[in-house]
């Protein structure tokens, strides 16, 4: 479903003059050419054009270009000082530490922070130079990617392949940051990391019913539209249920997946009876029918944990995502303050002790400035609404992932959402199924070097290679 835009983020892009000479030199995926043939048709790419030249692609938004970063508005860190210096802070109940929500205390040491030593234009800068960006038009949206193509780098290995990596809520792309230099430096595969509709500097959709199938669609389409027919996919959080989608809706596009989050109905009663009924006493007793797997155990006592203290986040922003706006657009401490207690709560991590975190405070900061340069919070919110009311979680759990499409899980410690294994194998042909002692909701963010191996030893292995090299030259398998 198509949104039809009408503010262009192209205020928030300050382009600079790298364009493609023609939209198929971006088609680097789908054949097994030379290296002497990418090399041309990099060079082909790196070309400076004139302005005549820069000008006419402007008008065919769908050309992807070169991007710089920017805020939105010219007055962002002057009125943000002023709003972060007269900031007030509630009372607290002394003995409440974090059971109420966020710390006053840290919230204040954060606040303090942003005002004091984060520096935006610094961070901003790192993220220009050390990220390629880029942005073109997608089922109707301008939607923005970072793109790391090893092919221009020389590399000689003869099976690069196109990953998709997607994020969720409150991430951004940058959660990404360290995983995909990590990648880079492996030269396995095109990574394509974009900014869902709706999130920092992509479009936010202008119509109803946006939710996580329009989202699959449009990250499909832009695989599409960047060459890569054949392409492999990942995701946490929202990520993971897109990228199920995706991998639902375009088997013979999206050729493996690999999620870090994992919500699945019990197994049904008509396929696997023995595991359904394991399933529901399961929930009920774990500690009995799980008693020789503590990681099961602890699958069944998370469900029941976010269901009872953690979920009101999700209900609100799936019914009333506009009324929370207005406070989290508005007040900068507000959204530091809504996004620092999912990031300190569903991380790995204890938020009293900030030196052992495994994210800095800076890089924290980003996330949160992210958000508040583009002005994204509230349409980001509205993909529980949309997903929610267009019931298109619904109509994703009750579908398996069809079997030629093989899954890779990652489950890091303190994931926020996991199921017991049995569970998923009915909806889904799991080839890898990796535990982590380790870590939490946000993976890639906290632990980039596991993340990293995890990621490339599931894409790497036989099973997934030789999927995508029959796939490219017409085998069947």
């Amino acid at each position: 479903m198509s949104a039809q835009p009408t503010n262009s983020l192209e205020d928030s892009f300050v382009s600079i003059h790298e364009k493609t000479t023609s939209q198929t030199s971006f088609s680097t995926s789908t054949s097994a050419s030379f290296h002497q043939e990418h090399h041309h048709t990099h060079s082909h790419r790196e070309q400076i054009l004139d302005e005549k030249s820069v000008v006419e692609e402007k008008d065919d938004p769908t050309v992807p270009r070169r991007i710089k970063l920017s805020a939105r508005r010219t007055d962002l860190l002057p009125t943000l000082q002023t709003r972060l210096s007269q900031a007030t802070f509630p009372d607290q109940i002394e003995a409440a530490g974090w059971s109420y929500g966020t710390e006053t205390g840290l919230l204040k040491s954060l606040t303090r922070e942003w005002l004091h030593n984060y520096d935006w234009e610094k961070e901003l800068n790192h993220l220009n130079q050390d990220y390629d960006h880029w942005t073109c038009r997608v089922n109707g949206l301008d939607i923005h990617y970072v793109r790391h193509d090893p092919w221009a780098e020389k590399v000689k290995d003869p099976i690069v392949m196109p990953l998709l990596l997607i994020h969720g809520w409150p991430g951004t792309w940058y959660e990404f940051g360290k995983a995909i230099q990590l990648l880079k430096k492996r030269g396995r595969f095109q990574i394509i990391v974009p900014s869902l509709p709706g999130f920092g500097w992509s479009q936010a959709p202008t119509e109803k019913k946006f939710g996580t199938k329009a989202m699959a669609k449009t990250l499909h389409e832009l695989m599409q539209q960047l060459g890569y027919k054949y392409y492999l996919a990942q995701g946490g959080d929202w990520g993971a249920i897109i990228t199920r989608t995706i991998a639902t809706l375009y088997p013979d596009n999206c050729l493996a997946i690999h999620i870090n989050m994992l919500p699945c109905l019990p197994p049904r009663p008509w396929s696997s009876p023995f595991q359904f009924i394991k399933a529901i006493t399961g929930f009920v007793l774990p500690s009995v029918v799980y008693k020789n797997n503590p990681r099961e155990q602890a699958s069944i006592a998370g469900l029941k944990l976010y269901a009872v203290e953690e979920g009101a986040y999700f209900f609100l922003q799936s019914t009333k995502p506009q009324t929370l706006g207005h406070a989290l657009q508005d007040s900068p401490v507000g959204l530091l303050s809504w996004l620092t207690e999912k990031y300190l709560g569903w991380a790995d991590l204890d938020p009293t002790q900030p030196e052992t975190w495994p994210f800095s405070k800076t890089e924290l900061l980003t996330q949160i400035m992210i958000y508040h340069s583009t002005e994204t919070i509230t349409s980001s919110t509205r993909i529980y609404y949309e997903t929610y009311h267009n019931k298109d979680m619904q109509w994703l759990l009750r579908r398996p992932v069809p079997s030629s499409v093989p899954v890779g899980v990652g489950v890091w410690n303190k994931e926020l959402f996991m199921v017991p294994k049995a569970w998923a194998d009915d909806y889904m042909n799991i080839i890898s199924w990796h535990e982590f002692p380790k870590g939490g909701h946000f993976a890639a963010f906290e632990r980039p070097v596991e993340y990293e191996k995890e990621v490339t030893d599931y894409f790497t292995r036989e099973e997934v290679l030789d999927a995508f090299t029959a796939k490219r030259y017409g085998f069947k398998i």
